[in-house]
């Protein structure tokens, strides 16, 4: 009889089930590889080490922003939007949270500002040279001139010392572009989300690309549902609940003087054309032209057309009464960059291979290239002399700025802090204007207990008028009697009363 040998396989995990755990390895590793969260993690750093070594204090923007996270996770200070500067929902996302950690809240800001400054550099490498088609060098040298074109906008340096949203604004919308162009649409579509939440200008946009998902990424409409409904959410939202306006930010912006002169149309376009380097608006226009009339380039292309879409929204909505501010262009200044320091290396590329062309010149093409960036960057070098030396201003502005605040904590204390300057609910408080939100910030009160004039009988802090505070609080003729009450380094303390008003004034 024939014996036959049966061999039984050992059970083992179904297949099924090891495909999908091998593909959840592979998404985390893909997800711990991303460029964005490496530079995220190495661009935290920096600014943390930014905070410990540089002077490191919001200005007066920032501080409103802290003070409403702070409102916000206190149930014992009420939320009021009113008496401050426009709302701006991502800061505040961010300063609610730091608001549990008390009085690290203001550096945590800045640290996180800062972040995101750091990343719109890396940003604006990786889109550089990504634009940029030769040898790896010519790709890291556009890279670097676009950092460097970023970093020579109109008070950069301010924005980044300062803690301003800006510098995060130019970040979200440049990384969105470098996450579009690598096929991580949904990361890009949040990124743009976020640039929303800090400019309204953005809206357009993020509509324009969920319309564009919606058809394309089917996956992705639960996202986009979410991202659009987001942003009227924590637009409205807030300052409704904080101020029972829903448009009031809407009505701050547009009551902000923007000191436009006589013609609002062309100095808003003067604004545009100053906020990057005259260089690279004109090398990034010669850029493109190149791009598509030789190469038929739509990437090129794409990138300037949306430049000219943030131009003609941020001049619309100046025609419309809103400020026109330089800093309104920044995304649009950030692409700009982008795409100069690509064309420089483009410009050189096309001289090059038109010398190249010629008897004799072919092998040196190359030398002929270096070449003309070399000299197409230091042209650029004297339009640049005015904005170095504006970021070299920025660091003892900033140290001046972080003694005045130390000086002002001091006045606040020697005046009984909080108790001492708020004896009663209805009791008032004044200082100069650029330091308004600080002091809300340090007397712990809502933005709206401390003025910018002198309306009422209560404490008024005075100090320098200068750009770090800004001019002293107008006083009402009725408040004719003044006293002294504190003299703390460059800041005065008195109440100023109606004669016979004594009722409610602090100290």
């Amino acid at each position: 009889m024939e014996s036959r040998t049966i061999t039984q396989t050992p059970p083992s995990r179904p297949a099924s089930r090891t495909a999908e755990r091998g593909a959840e390895r592979s998404r985390w590793r893909g997800w711990l590889s991303s460029p964005l969260l490496i530079a995220t993690v190495v661009c935290f750093a920096l600014a943390a080490i930014s905070a410990a070594i540089l002077p490191t204090v919001p200005s007066y923007d920032p501080w409103s922003w802290i003070v409403w996270g702070r409102e916000i996770v206190n149930p014992h200070l009420g939320f009021s939007t009113g008496g401050g500067p426009s709302w701006k929902p991502l800061p505040v996302i961010f300063t609610a949270v730091y608001g549990l950690f008390g009085g690290a809240s203001p550096t945590l800001w800045v640290i996180t500002a800062r972040t995101g400054g750091f990343l719109s550099l890396v940003a604006a490498y990786r889109l550089a040279s990504r634009l940029t088609r030769g040898p790896a060098w010519m790709g890291a040298v556009a890279g670097v001139i676009a950092a460097i074109g970023v970093v020579l906008t109109q008070e950069w340096s301010y924005y980044m010392f300062r803690g301003t949203s800006e510098p995060m604004l130019v970040g979200l919308s440049l990384w969105a572009v470098d996450r579009h162009l690598d096929g991580k649409r949904g990361t890009a579509f949040v990124l743009g989300v976020g640039a929303a939440l800090i400019r309204p200008e953005a809206w357009p946009f993020i509509g324009l690309y969920g319309i564009w998902l919606w058809l394309r990424e089917p996956r992705l409409r639960v996202l986009v549902i979410a991202g659009w409904a987001s942003i009227p959410i924590l637009w409205f939202g807030p300052p409704w609940v904080g101020s029972g306006q829903p448009f009031l930010a809407s009505v701050h912006a547009k009551d902000y003087n923007g000191h436009l002169g006589s013609d609002p149309f062309l100095e808003v376009l003067r604004r545009g054309s100053d906020l990057q380097i005259l260089p690279a608006l004109i090398i990034a226009a010669a850029g493109v032209a190149i791009a598509w009339f030789k190469d038929r380039d739509k990437l090129w292309v794409g990138l300037a057309a949306a430049v000219v879409g943030w131009w003609v929204l941020v001049v619309g909505m100046t025609l419309d009464g809103y400020p026109g501010l330089e800093r309104f262009y920044l995304p649009a200044a950030g692409l700009t960059c982008v795409l100069a320091g690509a064309a420089v290396v483009k410009i050189a590329q096309f001289v090059g291979e038109w010398i190249s062309s010629r008897e004799g010149w072919g092998e040196r093409a190359a030398l002929v290239t270096g070449a003309i960036v070399a000299v197409l960057v230091i042209v650029s070098i004297p339009f640049s002399t005015s904005r170095i030396n504006e970021a070299r201003a920025q660091e003892p502005i900033a140290a001046r700025a972080v003694t005045r605040l130390d000086h002002l904590s001091a006045a606040v204390a020697a005046v009984g802090g909080h108790d001492g300057v708020y004896p009663c609910k209805v009791s008032f408080a004044a200082v100069n204007h650029g330091v308004q939100t600080a002091l809300a910030w340090k007397l712990r009160v809502t933005l709206g207990r401390v003025g910018t004039s002198m309306r009422h009988s209560g404490v008024m802090f005075v100090g320098p008028h200068d750009t770090i505070d800004g001019a002293p609080p107008a006083i009402d003729p009725r408040l004719t009697q003044s006293t002294l009450i504190a003299h703390v380094g460059e800041w005065t303390v008195y109440q100023r009363t109606v004669p016979g008003h004594t009722t409610c004034i602090g100290r």
